[in-house]
């Protein structure tokens, strides 16, 4: 049975504070919603110290604790466990640490993780989280890195007991201790309630970090790291998150395209049908309107993945820098021991060779699905157009023949009775038996009828 001294669980889990177009109330549901990680008596603690109220003011990097610690449970003095929450940016930053002091084996940590989430309940983080286990070992001369690394694979089975085997996808070492990353990049789609609504999270599936440390005086250096831990992982976790919203983001885009140029396809349908006039020009209006809201909402979507695009691309910058800050900060504080931590930078390339690549290759396709949409309707709206100068052309012409009609009537009313117009047209008994305005009117419409018949094709002839 291997033996390992003073486990460690350190979960950095992270939630965004405002997002893009969030206004106060959205500001306080996302802070009430981070405040419930905590024990009621650190609420309140967070509430009175007020280091998160001055909302207009972007901050890089501020505790929200005065104290900036606070025990696990109120009682105790927190060497077994504490809360370390700060504010990073427009997210909420927090460390849960929870441990053991005494030697243990690699399976308690099992029991490190149900206590942690006792503390958390069903509050998840809503932009992801990293699980970092750190020991130590009370013989490690004598442990071969084979031996060390079934160690480590042994502790992250423990929290995570779900029968596959574990492969670590980066090692190295830190400070003197090996280090171990277990990363699944598949994203997973959880729902998160606040106050009065729901929003949904995209976050990564998995991350652990392990590190084995060779002894109890390298292993307590970890604690002056923990500052550069939180914004690496935090910038990690912030991108992946972006990208989940730009996924998000493209597939309602192609939803849009769809549904429009289904539309489309049904308007020139009914164009080609030879539908009654009046019906066909109403109806495509309609639709016209309908294409202005669904493009209006594909370019809303089109500039707010441009907005992710640019989100990630800031972050894997401040990833970068703060990678190698962690590294030139490791190897001036402890130049006994060796750090080599390239394997993060792998996440690096994950980002530009797929996330950035995937985005950019998107926005292209959709600029030209615009471009191809926009070209579609063109058509139909001269369509639209064409109608309504035939009707308004109409309307026009039925103005004219009627009044022409109306001023023939008027004209020959000078020299012949109403009656006399009439019987030249119907016969005398009608005539005598007839109301005059109906006698009027009929002459009118008869004269329009004349005039229309002369205009359409005695005019058009010669």
């Amino acid at each position: 049975m291997t033996d390992i001294i003073n486990p460690t669980i350190d979960l950095f889990l992270y939630d965004l504070r405002n997002g893009l177009g969030d206004d106060e109330k959205d500001i306080e549901q996302k802070r009430q919603y981070f405040y419930q990680k905590f024990h009621p008596t650190v609420q309140e603690k967070l509430k009175q110290d007020g280091q998160d109220n001055d909302q207009d003011i972007e901050v890089e990097y501020v505790p929200l604790l005065k104290s900036n610690y606070a025990p696990l449970d109120p009682n105790s003095s927190g060497e077994d466990g504490y809360y370390y929450p700060v504010r990073l940016g427009d997210s909420y930053g927090l460390l849960l640490e929870v441990a053991a002091p005494e030697k243990k084996t690699p399976e308690y940590f099992g029991e490190l993780r149900t206590k942690v989430e006792q503390k958390l309940g069903e509050n998840t983080a809503t932009l992801g989280q990293t699980w970092m286990l750190s020991t130590y070992l009370p013989n490690s001369s004598e442990t071969t890195p084979e031996e060390i690394e079934e160690i480590a694979k042994k502790c992250c089975k423990a929290i995570f007991p779900n029968g596959q085997e574990i492969e670590f996808k980066g090692k190295g070492e830190f400070i003197g201790a090996k280090i171990f990353e277990y990363s699944d990049n598949r994203l997973k789609q959880q729902t998160v309630k606040l106050t009065d609504k729901k929003i949904t999270a995209i976050v990564q599936n998995q991350h652990i970090i392990i590190a084995i440390y060779p002894d109890q005086e390298t292993f307590y250096k970890l604690s002056k790291f923990y500052r550069d831990w939180i914004g690496l992982f935090y910038y990690h976790h912030k991108i992946i998150w972006a990208y989940g919203q730009t996924r998000t983001l493209s597939n309602l885009i192609k939803n849009t395209f769809s549904q429009i140029q289904t539309k489309i396809e049904s308007i020139e349908a009914n164009i080609t049908a030879g539908k009654k006039q009046v019906n066909k020009l109403e109806e495509i209006s309609d639709v016209l309107s309908q294409f202005q809201v669904a493009i209006y909402k594909y370019t809303q979507n089109l500039n707010n993945l441009k907005f992710q695009q640019g989100t990630i691309e800031i972050n894997l910058s401040n990833y970068d820098k703060r990678l190698q800050t962690l590294y030139k900060k490791a190897i001036e504080k402890v130049t006994i021991n060796k750090t080599t931590i390239d394997f993060f930078e792998e996440f690096s390339q994950l980002v530009n060779e797929k996330y950035l690549l995937q985005i950019t290759r998107d926005l292209q396709n959709f600029d030209q699905g615009l471009k191809l949409l926009e070209g579609n309707i063109n058509p139909i709206r001269s369509q639209v157009e064409i109608e309504k100068a035939k009707n308004d052309r109409n309307f026009q012409e039925l103005i004219t023949v009627v009044g022409t009609g109306a001023a023939v009537f008027n004209y020959i009313e000078k020299d012949v009775s109403v009656k006399q117009q009439c019987e030249l047209i119907l016969s005398k008994n009608f005539c005598e038996n007839t109301n005059t305005l109906i006698v009027k009117l009929i002459i009118i419409v008869a004269a329009s009828i004349f005039v229309l018949f002369f205009r359409k094709y005695i005019l058009k002839r010669s």
